[in-house]
């Protein structure tokens, strides 16, 4: 079953990931590559960390740790997301 859409009055998931690519950039990441539908968008930080939203929830998976922000908190997410992406064998072309 497909996950429910989120509640009225949350980001389309797209926005979330366009201000989240943005955030990013300001942290010098700067190839990075999304994909939104109507439910969910991809964002491609590196080459080892990948982020996922709902426009309720921005989360990724990395070293077997699932790391959660709230998608309206870009900023402290696109933070953790540059850190997760510097660590060794995480890192891929900025």
């Amino acid at each position: 079953f497909a996950p429910p859409p989120p509640p009225a009055g949350y980001a389309s998931p797209a926005r979330i990931a366009a201000a989240l690519t943005r955030a990013l950039a300001r942290h010098g990441l700067t190839r990075i590559y999304t994909a939104a539908a109507p439910q969910h968008a991809v964002i491609s930080v590196t080459a080892g960390v990948t982020a996922w939203t709902d426009g309720v929830l921005l989360w990724c998976d990395c070293d077997g740790q699932r790391h959660t922000w709230p998608a309206a908190d870009t900023d402290g997410a696109a933070a953790r997301l540059a850190a997760l992406a510097a660590l060794p064998g995480t890192a891929g072309p900025r």
